[in-house]
C-alpha cells in the first residue's frame, strides 16, 4: 500500500484526492498536512500560485518520511490584458525526485471580486462577503458559485489531479 500525503486541511482539496484514489482503485492512505505554501495566503500570479504547490508536495515528503506521494495544491489569481482569472494548480513529488504539475481551467473573475482581490483580500473572504456565504473556499468553491454549481472546487482538482497521474504514468512508462 501506498501513502498519499496530501498538503492541505481544506476539505474540497481532500474530496479531489480521495475521489481519483477510488475511481483509479488505488491502494492507497490518504493522509492530511497543515504545510506551509511558501507563498503569499492569495497567490497573484501563476507563477506563484504553481509555487505553492510545489512548495505543498516537497514539504509533505519532508514532514513525514512514510509518504510515498506529497500531493499540494494551490489557487490563485492571474491578471491577462487587464481581466483578473481564478487558477488553480496541483504537483506530486515523490521519493525519487520526481515532480509533476498541472494547471486547472481559467475563468474570468466578476471586476467586484477582482477589485477585492486587488486591494489586497482573499478571493474567498471578498467570495464570503460578496455572495453572503461563509467559507466558500471549503466548499463549491468560487467556481462552484460562478458556474452555477456546475464544476465545484473539488472537481477542478480532480481534474488537475487526474492530469497530474496520467501525466506521472506516461513518464514513468
Amino acid at each position: 500500500m501506498i501513502i498519499i500525503g496530501v498538503g492541505t486541511k481544506n476539505p474540497a482539496k481532500l474530496n479531489a484526492v480521495k475521489q481519483i484514489v477510488e475511481e483509479q482503485a488505488i491502494d492507497a492512505e490518504i493522509r492530511s498536512y497543515d504545510v506551509p505554501s511558501g507563498v503569499s495566503a492569495m497567490p497573484m500570479s501563476d507563477h506563484e500560485t504553481r509555487q505553492g504547490a510545489v512548495n505543498r508536495a516537497k514539504a509533505v515528503l519532508n514532514q513525514d518520511p512514510e509518504v510515498t506521494f506529497g500531493i499540494g495544491m494551490e489557487g490563485g489569481v492571474s491578471d491577462l490584458d487587464g481581466e483578473m482569472f481564478l487558477v488553480n494548480w496541483g504537483a506530486c513529488a515523490d521519493r525519487e525526485g520526481r515532480l509533476v504539475r498541472a494547471g486547472g481551467a481559467r475563468i474570468l473573475l466578476p471586476q467586484v471580486l477582482a477589485d477585492g482581490v486587488r486591494s489586497g483580500h482573499e478571493l474567498g473572504d471578498v467570495a464570503d462577503a460578496y455572495f453572503h456565504q461563509e467559507s466558500v473556499h471549503t466548499h463549491g468553491g468560487t467556481i462552484g458559485i460562478l458556474t452555477e454549481g456546475r464544476v465545484s472546487r473539488t472537481e477542478m482538482f480532480r481534474h488537475i489531479l487526474k492530469l497530474i497521474e496520467g501525466i506521472y504514468a506516461y513518464q514513468k512508462r
